[in-house]
């Protein structure tokens, strides 16, 4: 009996901060810290995915930042350039087998080049838990 396909767009959420290439990094890290987000996509002008950034990126940078007493970069000097992402129509099962292999924890959701929409592991695992349900009600 094969799963059930479970899409990304049924589980993912709206995109609440985005950042753009020349965002300090304080303001990265303020934001982040506010609002107790792991991370960020980065546009371009076009409103294009071009990064991503995480706490990760940004604590390293800080150390860097605390040392120096210097505080001069942007998004674009510390994110991570081509990052990954999903679409809306994508299995979230597939997904969530991608995460177990020490992907990102977080995803943005593209749709016709622009972020629709972002999916966490916890969207994930909200997700297998339904799926279970689901499947094991079919079995039982």
């Amino acid at each position: 009996m094969q799963s059930p396909k479970v899409y990304v767009r049924d589980f993912m959420h709206p995109v609440e901060f985005i950042f753009k290439l020349d965002t300090s990094v304080e303001e990265v890290v303020k934001t982040l810290a506010k609002n107790k987000i792991v991370g960020g996509p980065v546009v371009d002008a076009d409103h294009k995915l071009v990064g991503f950034i995480t706490e990760q990126n940004c604590i390293k940078q800080m150390l860097n930042n605390t040392y120096y007493c210097d505080s001069h970069e942007v998004a674009s000097d510390i994110m991570r350039a081509n990052p990954l992402f999903v679409s809306p129509d994508d299995d979230i099962l597939q997904l969530a087998e991608d995460m177990l292999n020490k992907r990102p924890k977080i995803y943005p959701v593209i749709e016709n080049e622009k972020i629709i929409g972002m999916i966490t592991r916890s969207d994930i695992l909200k997700a297998l838990s339904l799926a279970k349900k689901e499947i094991c009600s079919v079995k039982g």
